[in-house]
């Protein structure tokens, strides 16, 4: 009765978005591991696909830079 009450009041709190967010990343996990891969590489895959990139707004691009010199 106590696991059921908890269950239900943490059904309330969780957003749909954040179930979905974390079913995407435990997909992953799933296909990388079945795919043969080892711990850390599994991991690196992981992060790969579920880390952003991203990159400055103030660099200037090296191709440009270099016309200055």
């Amino acid at each position: 009765e106590e696991l059921e009450s908890s269950l239900a009041q943490l059904r309330d709190e969780v957003t749909l978005s954040t179930i979905r967010l974390w079913e995407h990343r435990m997909h992953r996990w799933m296909s990388a591991y079945r795919s043969g891969l080892e711990t850390k590489t599994a991991q690196l895959q992981v992060k790969e696909f579920s880390s952003r990139k991203y990159k400055s707004h103030r660099r200037v691009p090296e191709t440009l830079a270099c016309l200055f010199d």
